[in-house]
């Protein structure tokens, strides 16, 4: 019986391997990516750090948001910075999916009580399409 369980121990083990932990990770920035995805905080924010100064040049920020609010969620005050940064280089052009800026910046707006960000967001509805504008009035359909 007993090594009955211990094969399905050993099976599990192999099956379901145990998140890394963050000493188990590469040090420096190469292990950057690792630290995040197992619950660093602060590699979450250099990981949308990252992101948001290469995201910048392409006007692709969907990767640094999802990480500096992961940081944000976590309890990190850079990642709350870092979302800041990143709703501003939003409401300015910087993403190239509007529909989707204005979404982070009304989940902001709600959840953060952040009233400053909506001249931000009025300041994207302005550069967006009367089509980007009736998808945003649209209610949400499940």
């Amino acid at each position: 019986m007993k090594a009955t369980w211990l094969a399905i121990a050993a099976a599990l083990t192999l099956t379901f391997p145990a998140p890394l932990l963050a000493e188990e990770c590469a040090p420096g920035p190469e292990g950057s990516l690792c630290k995040a995805e197992n619950g660093d905080e602060y590699a979450m924010y250099m990981v949308g750090r990252r992101a948001y100064l290469e995201g910048r040049e392409v006007d692709e920020l969907a990767e640094a948001y999802k990480w500096a609010w992961r940081s944000k969620e976590a309890g990190y005050r850079g990642g709350r910075m870092l979302l800041k940064m990143i709703y501003l280089e939003a409401s300015a052009g910087g993403h190239n999916d509007y529909v989707e800026a204005y979404h982070w910046l009304t989940k902001a707006i709600a959840e953060d009580n952040g009233e400053y960000l909506a001249s931000w967001r009025r300041r994207l509805e302005a550069l967006m399409t009367p089509e980007q504008r009736n998808e945003v009035a649209a209610p949400a359909s499940n």
